[in-house]
Parts: C-alpha cells; structure tokens; sequence
C-alpha cells in the first residue's frame, strides 16, 4: 500500500469523523455502550393524581380514607393559602400543592424560560409529587395532607393506618441546596415492622423527533436523563430511550449510598437523594401512547425492621434543584460538578471552559470569548502546525523524483513501496510527520465541542446580529454555509503533494460532510470552526512564503 501524504491526510479526517460520531452515539446511547442490561422488571401504571377543587379536605374517589385522616391527638389544620403556600428565596420560587404534597412549580429567577421572554425558567415539566409513605409498592398517591408553614420551612401531615407521617421540606435563602425530613411514628401500642422511603412522581415531556435527513431543520430539544453517581463514577439513562421501552423495564439499586441522583434536563438538574444513608431505588416508568409524555416514580425506601410504640424513625434527604453551572454546583457539594458531562476528555475541558469565563470577564461577548480563545488555541498548536507545513513543503518538492518511482515500478507494487521508503528515509522526509502534529490537537477540539455544547453560560447566549443564542443552531444555516466554503477554499490552498485525482475528490468532499453535520449544532461551534479555518488558511499561507524562501 503507498502510504503518501495525502492517503494519511484522508485517513486522519476519517479518524476526527470517527472520533467525534462515537463520542456523540455514547452520551446518545450511554447503556449501550456500557454494556449495561437493566434486569426485567414488572412495572405497574402510574395514574396521574386528580386535583381537589379549592377549599377541599376530602381525598378524591379511589384514594385511601386512612391516608387523609388528620392524625389524632392534633389539631386539624385548614388549607393554606396559596401565598403560604408559596416559599420564595433570592434564587428560585417554590409553590407547594397541599393535597397531594407535591412540588407545584420551580421557577429559578436568574435564568429565562426562553429566549424571548423574561419569565422566569420553570425548572419541572410537571407538579414534582414527594410523599412519604410505608407503603412503597403501591404507587398510587395519597391526598389530603394538613400543613404547617413556617418561615422557609413548611410542613405535610397525614396518617397511614397506624403511623403519623410528616414530611418537612427546608429551602435555603440562598443557592439552589433543599433539605426534606420525613418522619414515621408508631402510634399504635404494638412493636411494628417498618418499611418506610418516599415516592416521587413526575411526568416528564420527552421532545419529538423528527428523524430523517431533514431532522436538522427542527430545532434541537435538550436532553433528559436519569443520572446518578456511586464512590464518584457518573452513571445516566436517557430518558428518551428508557421511556421507549416497554413498561416491564425498570431500575434498581439496593442498599446503595449515592453521592447524588435525580434528573438531569440538560442545563439544569433536579435531584433528591438520601447523601448519609444506604437506600434501595427503584425508577419505573409508564409508556405515554404518543411517546411525548413519560410518567416516572422513583421510589426511595429501607427497612427499618422492628419499631417500637411511640418510636420514630427517619430519613434525611439533600436536593438539588438549580443551574449546571460548574462553580455552583462545587459550592454545593463538590461531588454534583460530575454531572457536568464534559466527555473523555475533561481534563481539558475545564480548563477551557475556565478560560472562556475569563475572556467573557473582559469582552461581555461570549461569541467574542469563542473567537480569542480559538486564536490562542491555534497559537499554542503554531509550533505542531509549522511543523506539519515543513513536512509537506519536503514531500511537495520530492513528489516529482517519486511519482518517478512510482512510474518505473507500477507493475510491482512491493518494489515500489520498497523504493519509496528507501528514497524516502535518503532524503530524511516522512509523511507521517504532515499528520501526527494534528492528533493532539484532537482532545482539545473534543473537549471544547463538549464546553460548548454542555455550558449553560452560552444559554441564551447573543452574538451579533440573527445569532442571539450562541447554545442553539444558526436559525438560517449561514454560518455552517459560511463554514463549508471556508473548508473548500483549504482544501484548495493547502499543497497536496501526491494526492491522485480520485483522494482530490474524496478530500473535497469533506467540506460538504462538515457542513450538513454542523447544520444542526450549537451556533458558538460553528463560530469556533470558522475561526479556526480562517485563522488556519492565513497561516498556511504565510507559513507558504516563508518556506518558499527557505527550502526553496
């Protein structure tokens, strides 16, 4: 085989293609990859809770009268008032559901819903249901809870056949932390075996796809997943593959310490996990027939074992409900900055990702930021690209001699490859030294690829003029157009020294590949490539002349 410059060029673009496919299909399709296979498990349907009309104390038809009895011994307390019922902090704005002690609404206040609005974010798809129960298979939830409220801290009472059940739910002033207590009291005047944890129930809207060559003209939905780590190995479901499958897939951990665990929506996270105490997790889910909706429940429980009369028992859970953002999340706890999927190769990206904070610090422009940190980049790699240019400058100026060679012995390709190399290592020129210099550059363009993609810095992002999010695709496909004549205009520039008519064509064509696969990503990706190829064309073209002088 005739190894020349131009075969290696085509086979280290096949390489970055390959590369960058795989690194998307794994965060795409991370069970696949990890060789993962959940065990079967029976799923049962979650129905959708109904709401009492306002006013009401009485639990709604099929639900159990046990469950909304005020516990005795206690004054019944009426409904809250929405105002009570509603916990704002500096940060974000919680609206709590009395009747079925769920999670209303979490707006975050220092983020918008969309780019053209300036409502606050909404953080859940739907009311975020969290009961305590002893009951964990059924999933059915209860309603009718009374509720104490005071300051930043607001209580949910009931009782469950021979237990007083208290769920207390404690949010900071400050940050994005949540603290929930729930408590299991024995009432009766008989030792009982306890099982007791929490349901949690929400239904999460799964983004249509449109799927076919086409799929790009529709904007991209974030991503959702199912995340959690154990002794700080990040582990995650997608969403939209677990709600696919059938109701009978399930997942489970048992008498497992998770250092955090919740879903993941992309640029912001919402997790409840119990952070000093071993639980059993369950996650189930129940098909939607149109595939846009995916009830979920998670069931968090231990055993508790024999409970005395009048005993209490607990269980202590840490949230999360807020922002991506890297030094948020360290100030919370250290361990959720995992959840920050920066890929394989973090340990440059967060660097990079450092340094794109700094240079917004100077320039209030993120696509400002994208542009210098991309000069500095390309003149941190200057030395690998001279390099690479004085290689090919060499093989350029031999390529007469060989394709000499390649004449005289075309009926012996052995012979000729033998006397290639020979000429080759005479003259102390090596095509491989056209392509290594470029590999290392290969991480960091991964690395900054998952930056600009995970960051929710560039959320809403503007640029200049129609590019107002630097997070979302170019809405008229400008600058992937823009980019894939750049990329041509390269490919014409740059010497080709024993390239045939037929890796021309091939080569050419990677211009067009680029371009179709950047139409559908973020708009600050783009603006990286074509600075990068600008920057790359001048400099391949100053780097021409001054070879020209000095190898003639």
């Amino acid at each position: 085989m005739n190894w020349d410059k131009k075969t290696i060029g085509a086979l280290f673009a096949s390489i970055v293609i390959f590369t960058v496919y795989m690194s998307y299909l794994q965060r795409k399709y991370p069970d696949y990859y990890a060789g993962r296979k959940d065990q079967p498990k029976t799923a049962e349907t979650v129905t959708p809770v109904p709401t009492s009309p306002a006013g009401s104390t009485a639990p709604s038809p099929g639900t159990d009268s046990a469950a909304a009895a005020p516990v005795p011994g206690t004054t019944e307390i009426a409904l809250l008032s929405p105002e009570q019922l509603r916990i704002e902090t500096k940060t974000r704005v919680f609206d709590f559901d009395q009747q079925t002690a769920s999670i209303k609404s979490v707006l975050l206040k220092d983020f918008r819903q969309n780019l053209n609005a300036d409502a606050p974010a909404e953080l859940l798809d739907s009311p975020l249901a969290i009961q305590a129960t002893t009951q964990v298979t059924d999933r059915l939830p209860k309603q009718g809870f009374s509720a104490q409220r005071e300051g930043n801290r607001i209580s949910f009472l009931r009782r469950e056949g021979n237990w007083e059940i208290t769920e207390t739910y404690t949010i900071p002033d400050e940050g994005y932390g949540l603290e929930l207590t729930t408590q299991f009291r024995n009432l009766s005047a008989e030792p009982l075996e306890l099982t007791a944890g929490i349901i949690m129930q929400e239904t999460l809207r799964i983004p249509a796809s449109g799927g076919g060559m086409f799929s790009f003209l529709s904007p991209a939905a974030p991503m959702q997943s199912f995340v959690y780590s154990l002794e700080g190995k990040h582990e995650e479901k997608m969403m939209k593959e677990f709600c696919s499958k059938p109701d009978a897939s399930g997942f489970t951990l048992t008498n497992e310490k998770v250092d955090f665990l919740g879903i993941d929506r992309h640029y912001f996270l919402s997790f409840l996990w119990s952070k000093d105490q071993a639980l059993n997790y369950e996650l189930h889910h129940t098909a939607a027939p149109d595939g846009l909706l995916c009830p979920l429940t998670l069931v968090s429980y231990q055993k508790f074992g024999r409970t005395e009369p009048g005993a209490v028992a607990s269980l202590q859970f840490a949230g999360y409900f807020g922002p991506k953002q890297l030094n948020i999340l360290e100030a919370h706890d250290p361990l959720l900055k995992t959840s920050l999927k920066l890929g394989w190769f973090s340990i440059f990206a967060r660097p990079l990702l450092a340094a794109l904070k700094g240079l917004y610090a100077l320039v209030h422009n993120y696509g400002v930021a994208i542009i210098l940190i991309t000069l500095l980049l390309k003149m941190a790699f200057f030395p690998l690209t001279r390099a690479a240019a004085i290689s090919m400058k060499k093989m350029q100026k031999l390529q007469p001699e060989m394709n000499r060679l390649k004449e005289k012995f075309k009926d012996d390709p052995q012979r000729q490859q033998r006397e290639l190399m020979a000429f080759m290592g005479q003259h102390k020129v090596n095509p491989l030294k056209g392509c290594l210099p470029i590999l290392p550059q290969i991480p960091v363009f991964i690395a900054f690829y998952n930056v600009l993609s995970q960051a929710i810095e560039l959320r809403h992002a503007p640029f200049y003029g129609w590019l107002t999010d630097l997070a979302s695709r170019d809405p008229y496909f400008v600058t992937p157009l823009f980019l894939g004549l750049g990329m041509f205009l390269q490919q014409k520039l740059t010497p080709n020294p024993g390239m045939d008519k037929n890796q021309e064509k091939i080569m050419l064509m990677m211009p067009v590949i680029f371009t179709v696969m950047m139409l559908s990503l973020p708009a600050g990706m783009v603006l990286y490539m074509i600075t990068n190829t600008i920057v790359s064309i001048l400099q391949q073209q100053w780097l021409n002349r001054r070879l020209a002088k000095t190898l003639g």
